[in-house]
């Protein structure tokens, strides 16, 4: 299938609970159907979902009709949720488009409030006002959304202002009055300068357009026949002089000798290829070498390419080869200095990622900013809390003074990072970290030595069993300094941080499922790697049964290994040796379907809870009996803690999946 490139497996059956559960909470039921049909497939047309939905609810009377699956796609692909992929034409008709549901942006969803809040925290109010704006819409131009942002930062910015002064115990005197233009003009501003700020931060990215060309099979090289038919290039050449001296001599003969000679040739399949490629160049004494002329005909394919590539840019109608250069050069350096990805309409390929009102005349020349199309930037946010989790790591194991420390590394690496799982971060001299205002306030003032101070800390955290700093360099000296060393340069191992975190993790969820011993036994077999079940016994301080019922608890669950290491060939157990070990990646993969199915529970949970009592919800200012008031706070706590739960699984599958 077309859409094999992307996706590589199938969901699991987890995954494809959890993305179901979101798609139909926050998109609707048919949604969820067309969803459930693209999980359950490689990537499907729009006739076959609509026949693959057709056929599933063929009993009933509600089976979507084909303008509600369009509807239904179009909502999935404006919210980031649908890949689409072109495919091929297939028996000689137009090249369509595959569907793909991408699980991972599913997933992405359930962490918007963690998005929000950090928006808020890196730009304000105004931070916080965009990126729900982009969230809520998935994909947004300036040039639509801006009035609603700004409309909704006055409505904020209004009731802050209520809640002073109703902490101050004034009267609330701007509750009645409109939001007028020139607070509106204030609010555009604001939120113009905080949405750039957020593009050069890379808080929210650009939609680039959908590419639907379909991928041509590339051409095969003219190699020699030796190479691509496993024969003698000696007894190739004999073939061809001989099929050519018979050509010649039918040729004289007569015509119909030469078609029945030349449909036996083309059956056996010998001379088929020889007709495709060159005329044979004249045998000589020296032969080029096989290596020399697959280099010869690699540059020849690549310069071909490149031809082939500059052709695309010449105009259509014939002209001077100095006006297409021309031409050339005039397109490439305008494309260059202004993209036109999110606003080209000169076909389909758009019509999926922005509307067709960008450029309705057809032309992408004139390209305006505020036209294009953006959405949250999933690495920046995602490299942002796993900077979080790691200066929370380094606070908790030690103190605040060694979390400032990594705050400050963090900080001056941020700017050279790309991607959102980098292994460490930028390297940093000590005398930098010195030098840095946040580390001089958290180090204690009463100090005899902080320089010395600010060492001990580094070296602490570079002994950590975790490992959360590495030293990458040893120290320079340069006189020129007021300090003449630099005591090295140091990085924060996010990597380790994060591996040490899920193992953590791991354990913690093995203790609480199966007992202190079981997870007595999983750090046993993940320090000595492979044991025998008696000396797992031995060592875990457990009887030879209950480590056997813990070992097989464990191993029915998929946490463990086992390997048979027989002693006869008749596999007698008696005289068998059981090795136990523990695959670290399958065991976290288990764990991480576990997190997913409870999710989706509390998630159901929730919703029931909700739906059950919504009327009393709805009244929910207006109670007064005290047995209402009862139901109505039982049934805040209830959700309350309903929602700190999916929160923590949330925080642990972000763990497993996204660091």
């Amino acid at each position: 299938m077309a859409a094999g490139d992307k996706k590589a497996a199938f969901a699991t059956r987890s995954e494809r609970a959890l993305v179901l559960s979101i798609v139909r909470e926050d998109f609707g039921d048919v949604a969820e159907k067309v969803a459930e049909a693209l999980l359950r497939s490689e990537g499907l047309r729009l006739a076959e979902i609509a026949h693959k939905l057709q056929r599933q609810t063929a009993a009933s009377s509600s089976a979507p009709s084909v303008h509600e699956i369009k509807c239904a796609l179009l909502k999935l692909l404006q919210h980031n949720v649908l890949d689409v992929t072109p495919v091929a034409a297939t028996r000689g008709g137009a090249p369509t488009v595959a569907y793909n549901i991408n699980v991972q942006e599913a997933l992405y969803r359930l962490r918007f409030p963690k998005f929000i809040e950090q928006a808020k925290e890196a730009f304000g109010v105004e931070g916080e006002v965009v990126m729900e704006e982009i969230l809520v819409q998935g994909r947004v131009r300036m040039d639509q959304s801006f009035e609603t942002m700004a409309y909704n930062l006055a409505e904020q910015r209004r009731q802050e202002q209520k809640l002073k002064a109703q902490e101050n115990g004034e009267a609330a005197a701007a509750e009645e009055e409109e939001i007028g233009e020139e607070e509106l003009d204030e609010c555009r501003h604001l939120l113009r300068e905080a949405f750039v700020e957020m593009a050069k931060k890379r808080y929210i990215s650009r939609v680039h357009p959908l590419d639907l060309k379909v991928a041509e099979p590339e051409e095969t090289p003219d190699f020699p026949a030796s190479i691509m038919r496993g024969q003698d290039k000696g007894s190739t050449s004999n073939l061809n002089s001989k099929s050519a001296a018979a050509n010649g001599a039918g040729n004289g003969a007569n015509a119909n000798g030469v078609n029945k000679s030349g449909k036996a040739a083309d059956e056996d399949g010998i001379t088929v290829r020889g007709k495709k490629r060159k005329a044979p160049s004249p045998p000589s004494g020296s032969t080029v070498p096989v290596e020399l002329q697959m280099m010869l005909d690699a540059d020849e394919a690549a310069r071909k390419e490149k031809d082939g590539s500059e052709a695309e840019w010449e105009p259509s109608s014939a002209s001077s080869s100095t006006s297409s250069r021309g031409s050339k050069r005039k397109k490439n350096s305008k494309r260059a200095k202004l993209p036109t990805r999110g606003t080209s309409s000169g076909d389909g390929t758009t019509g999926g990622e922005t509307s067709g009102e960008d450029a309705p005349d057809g032309s992408g020349a004139h390209t305006d900013e505020r036209s294009l199309v953006w959405r949250f930037g999933v690495t920046q946010l995602l490299r942002d809390l796993r900077h979080k989790a790691c200066i929370r790591f380094a606070t908790e194991n030690i103190n605040a003074v060694a979390g400032v420390i990594v705050t400050a590394m963090l900080e001056h690496s941020a700017p050279r990072e790309r991607e959102k799982d980098e292994p460490t971060s930028a390297p940093v001299s000590a005398r930098d970290l010195f030098n840095m205002e946040s580390v001089k306030k958290a180090l204690p003032a009463e100090a005899n030595n902080p320089w010395r101070l600010l060492l001990n800390y580094v070296m602490v955290m570079c002994r950590d069993k975790s490992g959360m700093v590495m030293k990458v360099a040893q120290e320079a000296f340069d006189p020129t300094q007021a300090r003449a060393g630099d005591g090295g340069q140091y990085v924060v191992h996010m990597q380790k941080i994060v591996e040490f975190l899920q193992q953590a993790t791991t354990h913690a969820y093995i203790q609480d499922k199966y007992g202190v011993a079981s997870a007595r036994i999983v750090r046993l077999l993940m320090e000595k790697r492979q044991l025998e079940q008696k000396t797992i016994g031995e060592l875990a301080l457990l009887p030879s049964n209950d480590a056997r019922h813990r070992l097989y608890e464990l191993y029915t669950d998929k946490l463990l290994k086992m390997q048979e290491i027989p002693k006869r060939a008749d596999h007698n157990p008696a005289f068998t040796f059981f090795c136990w070990s523990v695959d670290v990646p399958q065991m976290q993969t288990r764990v991480t379907e576990r997190v997913q199915d409870s999710l989706c529970r509390l998630r159901r949970r929730r919703k029931f809870e909700a739906e059950e009592n919504k009327e009393l919800i709805a009244r929910s200012e207006q109670l007064v009996e005290v047995n209402d008031l009862d139901k109505f706070d039982k049934l805040s706590r209830s959700l309350d803690r309903l929602d700190r739960a999916i929160i923590h699984l949330d925080s642990m599958l972000m763990l497993y999946r996204d660091f």
